[in-house]
């Protein structure tokens, strides 16, 4: 280590290539950290299990709704507990119902109790009671719903961790205590939720990931993260929250008004367009328009229905003080709506509308 206390350009070179053991004069400076925290050898960091954890616990949330529709009952699925254990089906209880289900590339399993499968079973196959058994039936059953859930978190993190989490087909059995999880390695990633059927009972889902994929998922994410430099610790002079997490995003990069792009474009922009960058105004979101008479009006009631002249599927517009500027899909975020703009009314189009016709 250079005597000023900094880094020498080999001891970095080391650290970035994850040495072991790097000499610090007479002794030696024992380096076994890895991203976000984790130890040399791929253990998980504190910042690293954190990450998964919150975008799991916020997705599964989304992903519970769509179990709900598919089974015609409220599932709720929450808390979110992440945490490195052995691969070992030691601590599975014979009769949960194990579906063994890749997430693109990275093979899982989720353990189902046997009380929630009978209550999912049973749901599925259109019974208001629970079955003693469960049968071929169910467990296709189920292996189902479980790819619903996967897909809707496929959907929700596959960009935040920069890879394709698409679900396999499902393969479910009744465990029995002999069953092999099918994952790699000697370690895996169990994530362990609260889960509940309406009118049934409560119990622990869990689900095994492949130790070598979450790994790549959360230092993925990490790196995303405003602040986090890697190795859990903060870059000065940045914010220490994550970005939102729940829905695909993408990092942002805002052109500077002094050079760059806004230069390139400035002669197309009316002159002293400055003045208008700190104006407040006011952001619509229209599903649609229709007309109506006033008699048709007059009999509207609570339960009546207003067709649109939008067709389902189509994008919503954004209006911005009521002059259309892009158009976008409609979102869930966390409890609320949101828009992702899917287009950009080319400049051209609205500047002539603002000089002239609507």
């Amino acid at each position: 280590m250079a005597s000023d206390g900094s880094l020498s350009q080999d001891e970095i070179d080391a650290l970035l290539m994850g040495a072991d053991d790097m000499s610090q004069g007479s002794g030696s400076l024992d380096l076994k950290m890895g991203s976000g925290g984790g130890m040399g050898d791929g253990s998980l960091g504190a910042v690293e299990t954190d990450l998964l954890s919150d975008s799991f616990n916020e997705a599964i949330s989304i992903a519970a709704q769509q179990a709900s529709t598919m089974i015609t009952k409220n599932v709720s699925i929450s808390n979110a507990s992440v945490e490195e254990v052995p691969v070992a089906p030691g601590d599975i209880q014979p009769g949960s119902v194990l579906v063994k289900i890749n997430m693109g590339s990275v093979p899982t399993a989720l353990v189902y109790p046997e009380d929630v499968a009978k209550n999912i079973g049973a749901a599925m196959m259109g019974s208001d009671t629970d079955f003693d058994t469960i049968d071929e039936g169910q467990i296709s059953a189920i292996g189902e719903v479980s790819q619903t859930i996967l897909s809707s978190l496929s959907q929700n993190l596959s960009n935040k961790f920069s890879d394709n989490l698409s679900p396999s087909s499902p393969d479910g059995l009744v465990f029995t205590g002999r069953e092999p999880l099918g994952l790699n390695g000697s370690k895996a990633i169990r994530i362990t939720y609260n889960i509940s059927v309406e009118g049934g009972k409560s119990g622990k889902m869990v689900h095994y990931i492949d130790h070598a994929g979450a790994t790549r998922w959360a230092r993925s994410g990490s790196m995303s993260m405003p602040g986090d430099m890697g190795l859990g610790q903060q870059s000065k002079g940045f914010s220490s929250s994550a970005a939102p997490t729940g829905v695909p995003y993408n990092e942002v990069s805002y052109p500077s008004f002094n050079q760059g792009g806004m230069q390139s474009r400035k002669a197309d922009l009316p002159p002293n367009y400055e003045l208008l960058l700190d104006v407040q105004m006011i952001l619509t979101v229209e599903l649609g328009r229709t007309k109506k008479y006033v008699k048709d009006i007059l009999s509207l009631g609570e339960g009546s229905i207003i067709e649109l002249d939008k067709l389902a599927g189509e994008p919503v517009d954004l209006l911005v003080n009521g002059k259309l500027i892009a158009r976008g899909e409609v979102v869930v975020i966390d409890e609320n709506f949101g828009v992702r703009v899917t287009d950009i009314v080319a400049p051209a189009e609205r500047l002539a509308k603002m000089s002239g016709s609507n």
